[in-house]
């Protein structure tokens, strides 16, 4: 046909017409395609995953394939056609053909980086159901960890295939310019370099995990991340706080979710016009009532701290399970100091009454 023989930018209107056609049919069937490659790859591998959903890796696979079979095909599509003259031009002794050779391959690298990276992803899955689904997400942390930082050397591996087969650089020659130029950056990154390697400090000595609830640097609250610079703290305010992982490390740091027990303080102030046996009346009804909300407390002790002009001081120190929540403890907290309370009224011993909470592990009362 005369019309398809017709040349525009050096190419038949027949061959652009061709290059649509697969291009068009590669948009219509990249689904079908990519659905069966990634079929193939979840069978080849069913057992090491088995008992993971299909879907849950179609739904991470398939749109990198999808990627990367339109992007060949465009590319491939491209090839069967001529460069046309009109487009010919060089910038600074590169040609125009060379720059768009360069592109493409750096957008099949960027394509398939992406699909290690999201395969990858679907390898963290599989290890996380695999190790159970009772494990804190403190002991899941380490996976995630590493899960970056296998992303960023991924990605670093991607920039230098980019730089030697797109861009033409020889790596030999750029790794020894860089390491020059990476010794400066390395004293002038020093605490991000710190900050890296204490987040490894922190993930195979375990002063913490996620999850936790500790107190550092005046701040208290519950972990919710810990990443390669630094760890998220999530605050009884709700407000999230990113400490640098060289502290978390440097610093005292008091990990509550360790702790055996709460301590609990209660400190009676009697009037000094009481006698010596309402005193150890005191003591004996104030133990009673400790052992009767025994379930609760684990210990107890309640001795007479001190004797002075402005009365006798009673001290109270119980011990309860770490797992009581706040509002268990201050239910609890309520409880002993209306039941002392009514001991002492029904007794007739007078007194003033007040409560303090501390938090500290058993091994320091």
């Amino acid at each position: 046909m005369p019309f398809l023989d017709r040349v525009f930018l050096d190419n038949t209107i027949g061959n652009y017409m061709i290059v649509a056609i697969i291009i068009l049919l590669i948009v219509i069937l990249k689904r079908i395609i990519s659905k069966y490659f990634t079929a193939l790859i979840f069978k080849l591998g069913k057992t090491q995953w088995e008992g993971m959903s299909k879907q849950e890796f179609d739904s991470i696979t398939i749109a990198p394939i999808e990627r990367i079979l339109m992007v060949m095909t465009i590319i491939f599509s491209f090839g069967w056609l001529n460069f046309p003259h009109e487009l010919e031009f060089s910038i600074h002794n590169v040609s125009s053909r060379e720059i768009l050779d360069s592109i493409a391959t750096a957008v099949i690298i960027i394509c398939i980086v992406s699909l290690v990276i999201r395969f990858m992803d679907f390898l963290v899955m599989v290890i996380r159901y695999n190790s159970g689904v009772k494990k804190t997400p403190g002991e899941y942390q380490l996976i995630f960890f590493f899960k970056d930082f296998i992303r960023v050397i991924i990605i670093i591996f991607g920039i230098i295939f980019i730089l030697k087969y797109s861009l033409k650089v020889e790596i030999g020659n750029l790794l020894t310019g860089l390491s020059i130029v990476g010794a400066a950056l390395a004293l002038s990154a020093r605490e991000s370099l710190e900050n890296l390697i204490a987040s490894f400090v922190i993930f195979f000595d375990k002063p913490f995990e996620t999850g936790d609830s500790i107190r550092v640097n005046n701040v208290k609250g519950t972990v919710e991340r810990i990443g390669l610079r630094s760890t998220r703290v999530r605050t009884a305010e709700k407000s999230l706080v990113t400490i640098p992982n060289k502290q978390m490390v440097d610093s005292i740091l008091d990990n509550w979710s360790e702790r055996d027990s709460v301590r609990n303080e209660i400190k009676i102030q009697l009037s000094p016009t009481n006698s010596s046996g309402d005193l150890e009346k005191a003591i004996k009804k104030i133990k009673e009532i400790l052992t009767s909300t025994s379930t609760k407390i684990i210990s107890y002790t309640v001795h007479l701290q001190e004797i002075s002009t402005e009365g006798a001081l009673i001290m109270l120190i119980y011990f309860t399970e770490k797992d009581l929540t706040a509002e268990g403890m201050n239910i609890l907290l309520e409880q002993i100091n209306l039941s002392v309370k009514k001991m002492l009224e029904e007794n007739e011993i007078s007194s003033a009454i007040t409560g303090k909470v501390t938090f500290v592990s058993a091994g320091n009362a």
